[in-house]
């Protein structure tokens, strides 16, 4: 016993030891103030690259920020007392086509011109009086549409002045269309948002807010021409504003008009106004949410409720929602409440606080609400913590508050600016080492490579002075955030020290390169929580942030308790009874819920059968196999993934389709491509309900300034683009992961199979396949294609220009590179010429689909839920609701062709989508296929990898899937 307890003892102090050592040389990463100490200045050494002359990026427009600071170092200035009107009826010209013009719209009097159609346009010729900057603004009204904000770029005089002139928005107003409603089981649900038509108005400003202020525009006197675009969206131009730049006073000179004007601050008043009861929003994405805190207002500790606003939706720059509080008497009161601010580390997030539209001071361009994993209380105050005074007149009052991150933006574009850099230099460095360089050879990069040292440490500067701006805004030194930056800097260091690491880093440079622009995107997400707002009197004192120990320990049990009683997987209203259906979705609760609406509202009405709708974790289809192997499956499966559906129908576990009244017809809606996967011994055992597909992405305005006037449609007409992308320092983009879907292309182009003899042997060494692995791993070893990028960053930068990519991406740059929006496009993917001239684009992505247990009693009843599932009526209702709920980045991928033409797609976005969906072909799903995936992976990394001769690499790999097609089948007896 003794023995025992002693070497316990010793494994005990064996771990502390370990421990204590881990600490003392791993200390947690601080910011380091010296890292820069003893660096030189380095103010003569040139930092451009030899390959500056071919980067596209020196020919495009630049920055708002360089273009304003490059204007105030040769003099320029603000202008004043100029305000120049003009009303749109009185333009000096519009496009020929997608305008109209309106009488009496939105109760205001004469008429005004609407922009109608994407491209449409209107022109204002203006008299500058005198040289200098102007703000530009105008009055508009959105009409009807497709739910999305107005979206117009600006010319003047026929030029971009900077690229975010290229893009800006113009929000709708939003309001909720009722009361929340409340299920059966005691939980509140959100009411639609409804559109509020009415005029607005805006100055020209950033799209992104990272600008804090609106535009300065610099007009020479004389007669200037101002085009409005339109990218997205019809909406009517009122007037248009040209005016000398407005700048807020400080709150320090509004203070002093207090005292002048003898306003005195007010006492014992406290008005409170819950945050989900926000009046007026900008985006229907903004809505309720539920938060379980127990001070959270108002509580239920039996059910949701949705108790607070903002979370993860309010993060956009632009973005903003009005409350509106009847104040008893006028006089001076501080604003606050109580708000979360703990989505990103140690980082404060900003608003613009209006009340009755007007910026009391300028102070309130960027009010911070600083970081904090908890709950706060308190009000807008400076950045000592001093409350702020306002004055508020007595009545009904409205408080606005706009996501804004202009403070950071000088930030990103420092951060911006190192990862340009990193890529010329690593692309200079290739020139030298190639892209595989031998660690063995001293290549002397600091010798070659002009200036190497001197620009790896002025682009660590650059860093480091971002992380002190950072610091100065009240970011923590320990945040995650400034840590990221932290490493960069360190390696950027560390590289300039040791030059002869370098060729062995460039992987790392890169990798760190594409991580500087997913910090830009993560740092802009600037969420806040609110669960109340209030205006009070100086005298009165906030009430707790957070619940005590007590309370918080209570509330902890009481939910521990009640998770044995309730169904934490059901959604909305739960039914009893044997004709009930039983439907698990494998999807998100948000997705789950409207289906669960829709089949409420509309299913159950329609036939008289009820349906209880349960969500399952994403992905999680071990669950249904268990389900279904222990008797306890449900009736219907939504959301399975593609290839599970047949791993059932070989334990006939799920229903054969075909065998069921008008299946044919239900087949129609969709490509025939589609349901391939879905086939096995003459049955069909599942319906896609949406489907992932490849196209061809590219950067507009890169390709115009190469020259290159037609986008590829073949793969010989992307290999003739490849040299003269890579002359620029640019590359063409492939993924080869996962690599059996990015292989398919290749093999159904040139006319191949995966299977012969109906799967029991692999086709994969036929000569078409032969043909296909060539075309393939070609891209990567004769055209030295990158072999792994991260796509989305480097298409943002123009480093990748162009490439194939899938439905995600296009989703992001729809929703996460308002930069680049109407300066990319996307077409179908290239394709193989046929004899017949046609070109073969056949491609697939597998979709998420829903299947029949054959365990059900209501096989009839389940076959009438998956027929209304997957209609075009409710797919796009479906779609629609997603959207409005979480935004264009859940844009549902329907795969009935009838519902797609229906949802909010751009019109030259659809047209690529239908052409590609008129070569869309899945592969088959045959037992034991998953060694053809694996082998498909690792034919490809032999041959450009390893550099194995092809055909062995193949037909090392046909003989090993084989083997396992024909063992998978012996033991399911499929041969006897």
């Amino acid at each position: 016993m003794n023995r025992k307890w002693t070497k316990r003892l010793l494994n005990v102090l064996i771990i502390a030891v370990l421990l204590a050592a881990a600490v003392y040389f791993y200390p947690s990463k601080r910011f380091d103030k010296n890292a820069m100490a003893g660096i030189p200045d380095y103010s003569n050494i040139d930092q451009t690259s030899m390959l500056e002359a071919d980067d596209i990026s020196t020919k495009l427009e630049p920055s708002y920020t360089r273009y304003f600071e490059q204007l105030q170092k040769e003099g320029k200035s603000d202008t004043e007392g100029v305000d120049i009107r003009i009303p749109s009826s009185q333009n000096s010209g519009v496009s020929p086509a997608g305008t109209r013009e309106a009488d009496s719209l939105g109760g205001q009097s004469g008429k005004v011109v609407v922009l109608e159609a994407e491209d449409s346009w209107i022109e204002f010729s203006i008299d500058i009086p005198r040289d200098g900057f102007y703000q530009i603004g105008m009055s508009y009204y959105p009409i009807e549409g497709r739910r999305s904000a107005l979206l117009r770029n600006v010319q003047i005089d026929g030029k971009f002045p900077f690229f975010q002139a290229k893009r800006m928005v113009f929000q709708r107003m939003w309001k909720e269309a009722g009361p929340t409603w409340t299920d059966n089981q005691g939980n509140e649900y959100n009411p639609d948002n409804i559109e509020v038509p009415g005029w607005q108005y805006k100055d020209f400003r950033d799209a992104d807010a990272k600008v804090s202020e609106p535009f300065r525009f610099y007009l020479s006197q004389g007669v200037h021409t101002v085009r409005i675009n339109n990218l997205r969206e019809a909406g009517a131009i009122g007037e248009l504003s040209v005016h000398s730049p407005v700048t807020p006073p400080s709150y320090e000179q509004v203070r002093q008009q207090y005292d002048q004007q003898g306003y005195h601050a007010t006492t014992g008043q406290f008005i409170k106004v819950q945050a989900e009861q926000a009046v007026l929003k900008s985006d229907p994405t903004l809505r309720r949410i539920e938060n379980r805190e127990p001070l959270t207002e108002p509580y239920n500790s039996n059910g949701i409720v949705l108790n607070a606003f903002g979370d993860r939706a309010w993060k956009t720059g632009g973005q903003w929602a009005e409350w509106e509080f009847d104040v008893p008497q006028s006089g001076l009161y501080e604003i606050g409440g109580r708000f979360g601010s703990w989505w990103l580390n140690g980082v404060p997030v900003e608003r613009i606080v209006t009340i009755d539209d007007k910026l009391p001071f300028k102070e309130m361009n960027s009010q911070k609400f600083p970081y904090k994993e908890k709950w706060q209380v308190g009000s807008l105050s400076d950045k000592t913590g001093k409350p702020f005074l306002f004055y508020l007149e007595k009545g009904k009052r409205r408080i606005r508050m706009e996501v804004q991150i202009g403070s950071l933006g000088s930030v990103f574009d420092k951060v911006q600016d190192v990862s340009h850099k990193m890529s010329l230099l690593s692309r200079e460095i290739i020139l030298y080492t190639g892209t595989n360089p031998d660690p063995n050879l001293d290549w002397e990069l600091d010798k070659k490579v002009t200036n190497l040292v001197p620009r790896l440490r002025l682009m660590a500067r650059e860093i480091d002075t971002a992380m002190n701006e950072m610091i100065d805004l009240g970011v923590s030194e320990t945040s995650s955030s400034i840590s990221q930056l932290g490493m960069t800097r360190d390696q950027l260091l560390h590289m300039a020290d040791n030059p002869d690491t370098i060729p062995s880093r460039l992987d790392a440079m890169t990798e760190t390169q594409s991580s500087l622009g997913s910090w830009i995107n993560s740092q802009s997400e600037q969420s806040l929580d609110l669960d109340w707002l209030a205006v009070k009197s100086p005298d009165v004192q906030w009430p707790s942030s957070e619940a005590g120990f007590l309370k918080k320990t209570w509330h902890t049990i009481h939910d521990f308790a009640l998770s044995f009683r309730h169904d934490y997987s059901g959604i909305g209203n739960i039914y009893d009874g044997d004709k009930t259906l039983d439907v698990w979705v494998a999807r998100g609760r948000d997705w789950a819920m409207i289906i669960k609406q829709l089949a409420d509202n509309d299913f159950t009405p329609k036939t008289g059968i009820k349906v209880n709708v349960n969500v399952i974790p994403v992905g999680a289809m071990n669950l249904l196999m268990l389900a279904e192997t222990s008797g306890k499956a449900p009736d219907v499966a939504l959301g399975v993934d593609g290839q599970v559906p047949i791993d059932f129908a070989i334990r006939n576990a799920v229903v054969n389709l075909n065998e069921l009244p008008d299946y044919k017809e239900v087949a129609g809606r969709f490509r025939p491509g589609a349901l391939i996967p879905y086939r096995f011994n003459g049955g069909d055992y599942a319906l896609p309900e949406n489907q992932n597909f490849n196209m061809l992405f590219y950067r507009k305005d890169i390709l115009q300034q190469l020259g290159i006037t037609k986008v590829p449609e073949t793969w010989e007409e992307v290999m003739d683009i490849i040299p003269t992308l890579q002359k620029h320092g640019m590359d063409f983009y492939y993924p080869h992961a996962d690599a059996i879907s990015e292989f398919a292309p290749f093999l159904f182009q040139n006319g191949g199979d995966f299977y012969k003899d109906n799967g029991k042997t692999s086709d994969l060494d036929s000569p078409e396949a032969l043909q296909a692995f060539k075309m393939w791993t070609g891209l990567f070893t004769n055209y030295k294609i990158s072999k792994q990028a991260n796509f989305y960053n480097r298409f943002r930068s123009g480093e990748m220009p162009i490439g194939v990519a899938d439905y995600s991406t296009y989703l992001m740059l729809s929703t996460a590179a308002p930069e680049l929006t109407g300066w990319w496009g996307m077409s179908p993917m290239p394709g193989i010429k046929q004899p017949d001239g046609k070109i073969n684009r056949s491609t697939g992505g597998m979709s998420q689909t829903g299947m029949i247990f054959k365990s059900s009693d209501k096989q009839q009843q389940s076959w009438d839920f998956l027929k209304w599932w997957t209609s075009a009526d409710i797919q796009e209702q479906f779609g629609t609701e997603l959207e409005s709920i979480l935004g264009v980045e859940a844009r549902w991928n329907t795969a009935n062709v009838e519902a797609i033409n229906r949802l909010p797609w751009p019109s030259e976005d659809l047209a690529a989508i239908l052409e590609q969906w008129n070569w869309f072909r899945e592969r088959e799903v045959v037992l034991g296929g998953y060694y053809t995936n694996r082998y498909v992976d690792n034919i490809w990394n032999q041959i450009v990898l390893s550099g194995q001769n092809r055909r062995e690499a193949v037909e090392d790999g046909v003989k090993e899937i084989n083997r396992e097609l024909r063992k998978k089948r012996e033991e399911f007896g499929l041969d006897q």
